[in-house]
């Protein structure tokens, strides 16, 4: 009698099988390595076009929440962390980048990606900010 093998299959991508017969999936971490380094925090200051308050500006920065955190993690890699904005008067906001960097001098270069990077953003999105005078303050946390 001819003897028919029964074919093995190997499991699909991403499955493993070393539990015996019962495959395990495995999900890769999607998450971006936690940064590593000294901490630095990156804050620019933004003063509003006249006739518009921070809040609407704000409101702008949350809808590009996502957008933001995507280029700079493209421009930045790993020493880029989060960022934060928020109102500091009638026509003034401020953006706060947490960058992390092996000296002083990378915290600034990083820094100043990070505020270049912001404002064609805001200028592309059309935010009523205006770009002609920023204040750019890094400081090691």
């Amino acid at each position: 009698m001819p003897s028919n093998p029964i074919p093995r299959l190997s499991p699909p991508a991403g499955v493993r099988s070393d539990l015996g017969a019962v495959p395990v999936l495995e999900y890769p971490n999607t998450s971006p390595p936690e940064p590593s380094g000294p901490r630095y925090s990156a804050n620019v200051a933004l003063t509003c076009e006249r006739g518009h308050a921070p809040g609407q500006v704000l409101h702008a920065l949350q809808e590009l929440r996502g957008v933001i955190d995507d280029r700079l993690r493209q421009d930045l890699g790993s020493r880029y962390d989060r960022h934060s904005a928020q109102s500091v008067g009638t026509d003034k906001l401020t953006v706060t980048f947490t960058l992390r960097a092996a000296s002083h001098a990378e915290a600034i270069r990083s820094a100043g990606l990070a505020a270049g990077t912001l404002a064609e953003l805001l200028t592309h999105h059309a935010a009523a900010v205006d770009l002609s005078s920023i204040a750019l303050v890094v400081r090691a946390q």
